[in-house]
């Protein structure tokens, strides 16, 4: 049976599966008609026939006409506000948008439809406690800050132009063309004044800087070479590659000495080496302790899940993956927004095929988001004005900000978000058996 509800929107439930429902619905015909009397009067005001005044055609014509056309558009336009409607009038809580299976509709009678809608999963907490997670434990070594220096000698490091061949630890100034099978120059494939230092650990090809050891400013080489296999851009790892080498200039790198002006040229607020290497050892056990934090809640997190089985409705991780691709897709159409061959009639969500590997990032993602909500709810756990005044005075310190202007950010609720889970962690970790491993 069809329980009326306040809204003269009549609905009916049926349990499809766990998280499944079957929503029907019937929408009494005065109110659709009194939609479609409305956008009709709307289209008179703006429609201009021949014969007629702009505003002045008969409402019998119009409905002629154009009236099936309106009445489409009317119902197509009410349907989301009206799936909403029931949704809200049978406590349903959509997890993903509705799937409408069945509409009827004709001039005079009531609006049906139905929808297959899947609704948020109520979890309920079995176990939360002698959760098992690893605590990492890191001294930081005078090894790790000197890499630390070495690398601010680098970035400070200044440069002579040469006039000897191309030796290992060198800057390359040179022009590339791209050469097809037969060595003949690819048009459109030519980069000027590009820049190389010859000896990097991280370049995408050794075999492309050793061929050009020994090369001068003014000389030209054909190298042939391949690209690492573990490189992230799938499209290049291993691929081979031919080019064309003009050498520009050949550079030596001079690192600056590490002493006290050293220092004093990295930051105001050095005025020693000593002084340095303790930031750098406080920078770098920040960064430990972050990595211990996060390895802390990714183990808990597992167990978490591991003892508090539940399934999702596929609707739900399917809206969830098509949504960070929309967000992925939003920034790099941003990117590109200047490019005019770029295909923005391209469906992106209907296109997307996710990996295997993006489901399971979902699934872990919308069920660390429900059991944290569960546990919240469990165990009230809350954060109070007080404490987020603290917080927000010691993110301020630790960034350097004005806390007055920290309280008029935009990410406020993050930030009080934030703090909760902090909350939250520290709750579970408090009743784990965590195991301390050296790293």
């Amino acid at each position: 049976m069809y329980s009326p509800q306040e809204s003269t929107v009549k609905t009916k439930v049926t349990e499809k599966g766990k998280w499944e429902r079957e929503l029907e619905v019937e929408v009494p015909a005065e109110r659709i008609e009194a939609a479609v009397a409305k956008a009709v009067k709307d289209y008179q005001r703006r429609l201009e026939i021949p014969g007629f005044r702009k505003g002045k055609v008969p409402l019998t014509l119009v409905e002629r006409r154009y009236g099936e056309a309106i009445r489409q558009s009317v119902v197509s336009e009410l349907l989301p506000a009206l799936m909403g409607e029931a949704a809200q009038a049978e406590n349903l809580v959509p997890a993903a948008p509705p799937r409408i299976t069945k509409l009827d509709y004709q001039p005079g009678q009531p609006l049906s439809f139905a929808a297959n809608l899947d609704i948020w999963p109520e979890v309920q907490l079995e176990s939360y406690e002698q959760l098992k997670a690893a605590r990492l434990v890191h001294t930081v070594s005078d090894e790790e800050i000197d890499r630390q220096l070495h690398e601010l000698q680098e970035r400070h490091a200044t440069e002579e132009q040469l006039d000897r061949p191309l030796d290992k630890g060198d800057v390359l100034i040179a022009d590339l063309q791209r050469l097809d099978e037969a060595g003949l120059p690819i048009v459109g494939e030519r980069y000027e004044e590009r820049y190389f230092i010859i000896g990097n650990e991280n370049a995408p090809s050794p075999q492309f800087e050793e061929a050009l050891l020994g090369i001068k400013a003014g000389e030209e080489r054909q190298v042939f070479f391949s690209y690492r296999d573990d490189l992230p851009d799938k499209e290049l790892a291993g691929k081979q590659e031919r080019f064309g080498v003009q050498a520009r200039q050949v550079r030596q790198r001079i690192l600056p000495t590490l002493d006290d002006e050293f220092a004093k040229t990295v930051g105001e607020s050095f005025q020693t080496l000593a002084e340095l290497r303790q930031h750098l050892s406080q920078q770098l056990e920040r960064q430990w302790e972050y990595l211990a934090r996060q390895r802390l809640r990714s183990d808990l997190v597992s167990d978490l899940i591991r003892k508090n089985s539940f399934d999702l409705p596929a609707g739900l991780i399917d809206n969830y993956l098509d949504s960070l691709h929309r967000r992925e897709q939003g920034h790099h159409d941003h990117d590109h927004d200047h490019d005019h061959d770029h295909d923005h009639d391209h469906d992106h969500d209907h296109d997307h095929e996710h990996s295997d590997e993006e489901r399971t990032f979902a699934v872990r993602r919308l069920k660390t988001f429900l059991l944290i909500e569960a546990l919240r709810k469990q165990t009230k756990i809350e954060v109070d004005d007080e404490e987020f005044e603290a917080f927000l005075q010691r993110r301020a310190a630790e960034h350097s900000l004005d806390p007055e202007a920290l309280k008029r950010s935009p990410r406020l609720d993050d930030l009080r978000q934030e703090l909760l889970e902090d909350k939250i962690f520290a709750f579970l970790a408090e009743r784990a058996e965590l195991e301390e491993q050296a790293v």
